[in-house]
């Protein structure tokens, strides 16, 4: 895991950034699965959907990415774990589930998620013990059982 890596609250005031990191990570994705960005959609849908638990991902002192949870439920259910590409592929992502996986285990919960099918990150969910659980047109779901 890189040096200087944290976790901490995502700050309203970061969602530009936030938002720079979501196309960056995420675009040629949605593209794929949907068609063209609408990038005004994209924007006010990314500013209307900010979760209660989002949070700040920073490696040596720099945004990296995000991971938005839900704990409401009866799952631990990542909405999104996303990280700007140049962070992809480091360990991070998996350091990130493995947090995930030992805070829902505490809980005595499972965890779900859901992930674009043409997104290749499905192998780093399968990696760590994720199973896919249903489908629809355009994700497949996955869950961790506690």
């Amino acid at each position: 895991m890189p040096a200087g890596f944290v976790i901490r609250p995502a700050q309203p005031a970061e969602e530009p950034a936030l938002y720079a990191i979501h196309r960056a990570a995420m675009e040629a994705y949605v593209v794929q699965t949907f068609g063209p960005w609408d990038d005004a959609w994209q924007q006010d849908h990314f500013a209307g959907s900010w979760p209660d638990l989002r949070l700040a991902i920073e490696v040596d002192g720099e945004l990296a990415g995000f991971l938005d949870l839900d704990e409401q439920g009866p799952t631990v259910e990542i909405a999104r774990l996303e990280l700007a590409p140049r962070w992809q592929r480091q360990g991070i992502g998996s350091a990130i589930v493995r947090a995930v996986q030992a805070r829902a285990a505490e809980l005595a919960r499972p965890v779900t998620l859901q992930v674009l099918k043409v997104n290749p990150s499905r192998t780093l969910w399968e990696r760590h013990g994720f199973h896919q659980v249903g489908e629809t047109e355009t994700h497949y779901q996955m869950a961790w059982p506690a």
